[in-house]
């Protein structure tokens, strides 16, 4: 009889190994699962995100509508700076801002608009300052002089237009001008017309000639007298008396060196030949 013939264990047949590497097709879903992942992360990043922006929107929102409601961002003070010739209130008045209104519902071009065409301004800015507070911030065009006439008083410019006018000089470092025997006014930013003309004319001719030398605010007063003549008062009491333009040009050098010197409480005559006259006041 044959024997049958015993396997080695050491020759059981080994398994191969399964193939690992996924397929297209798993790739393409495994793909599509993370990308699905994905942008539900995104979404919900985005919700939550949302969720809390209009959380904060609504407490804002509420807090301001309560603040509101309290009057906290009603005005409560309005301030002008850079006015010296228009008093505060009429700038205030002029703007058409109130006190007690609120301060989101000021048109700040519409108050520009009202100052502008009410005063003879270089420059003007309106401001909201949070929570109560205007702010008007203006430069005021620069006057030569102030013409008194009835009981008023006109800012003039150096090409004779009307700054502003009010019944008290609140400007003191330019001259005030006496003597007219009429004062016409448009509107304020128009040219004033100061009669006599021809003796207001002379009267800016000798003011500039004054700003350009800085003369100007030595000069209290320039007044035309009923005798055809000027007389130029300084801050220091001296009246000087002049025929004309020509007469104050030539003698612009002597007048000069009494303003230099400070010269006080005379009066010096150059309209009566060509030697001053003079004797204290």
């Amino acid at each position: 009889m044959k024997r049958s013939k015993k396997k080695n264990p050491i020759e059981k047949k080994i398994k191969k190994p399964q193939n690992l590497v996924p397929t297209k097709q798993e790739l393409r879903e495994q793909r599509r699962r993370q990308r699905k992942a994905n942008k539900r992360k995104r979404i919900m990043k985005a919700l939550i995100s949302t969720l809390v922006v209009l959380g904060i929107c609504g407490v804002v929102g509420f807090g301001v509508y309560q603040a509101v409601n309290l009057g906290i961002f009603n005005v409560a003070e309005i301030e002008v700076v850079g006015n010296e010739i228009v008093d505060t209130e009429t700038v205030i008045e002029a703007s058409g801002i109130n006190v007690g209104e609120s301060i989101f519902l000021i048109d700040i071009n519409q108050a520009n608009y009202n100052i502008n065409a009410l005063m003879n301004l270089d420059e003007l800015e309106i401001s909201k300052i949070m929570p109560s507070k205007i702010l008007i911030r203006m430069i005021e065009s620069v006057p030569i002089c102030a013409v008194n006439y009835d009981n008023k008083v006109y800012y003039i410019t150096e090409d004779k237009k009307l700054i502003e006018d009010g019944e008290y000089l609140r400007k003191t470092d330019i001259p005030l001008i006496f003597g007219s025997d009429a004062v016409t006014i448009t509107e304020i930013g128009k040219e004033v017309v100061v009669e006599p003309y021809w003796r207001f004319d002379t009267i800016m001719n000798i003011l500039r000639d004054l700003k350009n030398d800085n003369n100007l605010e030595k000069i209290s007063e320039v007044r035309m007298t009923e005798v055809n003549t000027y007389e130029i008062v300084t801050k220091n009491g001296t009246i000087f008396i002049l025929w004309d333009y020509d007469n104050y040009i030539d003698n612009k050098a002597y007048i000069q060196n009494n303003l230099d010197k400070n010269t006080s409480n005379m009066i010096i005559n150059l309209a009566v030949g060509t030697k001053p006259v003079i004797k204290p006041r």
